[in-house]
């Protein structure tokens, strides 16, 4: 095991940190949530396991987890926080993509998309390659920010995530046979890699239109202005400035910082990417993306998004002004090397319309040059 394996790590979160995760991801006293001793390395226990908050302040994860994830996890006998927090933002992406087209997410039409790879003491999904399956996103993050994720966690006890399976040995075998999928899964299949979505740290409205959020107790509608939008819509980032609706009423929305009232009458649509450094999958290139709507921020976060980072500092950089094209008096009277009174503009100036042969000889038969004789 190398020596940023789970027996060297240690947690760097404090109290204040702790009580805040707590609170906005709605973590159950019953399963005491608590900080590590100073001794306390990320490993599992019988009685308590890790959680790193990324996987739930930047990738989506929400609990009760979805029946979903619960049936993935078993199928690949991947324990919850042996998943890579950007393999969980793969999932969370799959899972709102099937809502977004009014599909079912399913293990074997996830298989389609994606496969387990192992990723150091973690695992992860990488997509597969193209003669298999076009990927279901646009754009996919393959790295993560802050990079001292793996020291952002906490214990908690092995009963709040029961459903999941053991933990994995990372010296088995990885079996990734390419699924048969039913009728309805290929329909699917086909409409979610037609229609791709951009994964990204999504706004809890968009979490919660696609059923995988507790903070709502009905699916919320989304509108900018007075336009309805809908939820693939959202995935494709093209709204600034949304306001999740439940019956008439403006609701209330996460940031990364926590909860945020409404009162302002938008959320974010787009949030931000956890993106930097490297994830350890070598199978993912890089993909290409447009650029975000611009995110309203109330001062530096450790989870902002690289990518909208590099897009303010391209459009906070002015560009050069192009130079403007010199006068053919001035060429010409830097050719002769005289120093010739500027001639006003005049018709001459310009070669006459309609007149062939070389530009030279053109020059010479005008009353421009016949002057500098």
């Amino acid at each position: 095991m190398s020596r940023s394996g789970r027996s060297f790590i240690r947690s760097v979160l404090t109290a204040k940190d702790l009580k805040s995760f707590v609170e906005t991801y709605k973590i159950l006293e019953q399963f005491s949530p608590s900080l590590t001793g100073p001794n306390d390395p990320a490993v599992f226990t019988p009685d308590v396991i890790p959680l790193y908050t990324l996987a739930f302040s930047s990738c989506g994860v929400r609990y009760p987890l979805s029946s979903f994830k619960v049936d993935l996890l078993r199928h690949f006998g991947v324990h919850f926080s042996q998943l890579h927090p950007l393999g969980w933002m793969r999932v969370v992406n799959f899972e709102l993509s099937c809502a977004a087209i009014s599909g079912e997410p399913s293990v074997p039409l996830f298989c389609m998309f994606y496969k387990l790879v192992s990723d150091g003491d973690w695992y992860t999904f990488a997509k597969r390659q193209n003669n298999v399956s076009k990927p279901c996103y646009s754009f996919m993050p393959t790295s993560t920010y802050p990079k001292d994720w793996k020291n952002r966690f906490i214990f908690v006890s092995a009963v709040m995530i029961s459903e999941s399976p053991l933990p994995r040995d990372v010296d088995t075998p990885i079996e990734d046979d390419v699924p048969t999928l039913s009728a309805n899964e290929t329909i699917q299949w086909k409409r979610m890699h037609e229609n791709p979505t951009r994964a990204f740290t999504f706004a809890e409205g968009i979490l919660a239109m696609g059923g995988l959020s507790p903070s709502y107790p009905v699916r919320p509608k989304a509108f900018f202005g007075k336009k309805e939008l809908t939820l693939w819509g959202l995935l494709q980032g093209d709204s600034k400035d949304v306001r999740f609706v439940v019956d008439g009423e403006v609701v209330l929305g996460l940031s990364r910082s926590g909860a945020v009232p409404a009162t302002g009458g938008s959320a974010q649509a787009g949030g931000s990417t956890a993106v930097v450094g490297d994830e350890g999958n070598p199978s993912d290139e890089e993909e290409s993306s447009p650029d975000l709507p611009p995110i309203q921020h109330s001062g530096q976060s450790d989870d902002e998004d690289v990518e909208i980072r590099l897009v303010r500092k391209r459009n906070s950089t002015s560009p050069q002004p192009a130079p403007a094209p010199r006068d053919i008096r001035q060429r010409l009277r830097s050719a002769s090397g005289q120093k010739l009174p500027l001639p006003s503009k005049a018709a001459s100036e310009r070669p006459p319309a309609g007149v062939k042969g070389s530009l030279s000889k053109h020059l010479r038969s005008s009353s421009l040059v016949r002057d500098f004789s």
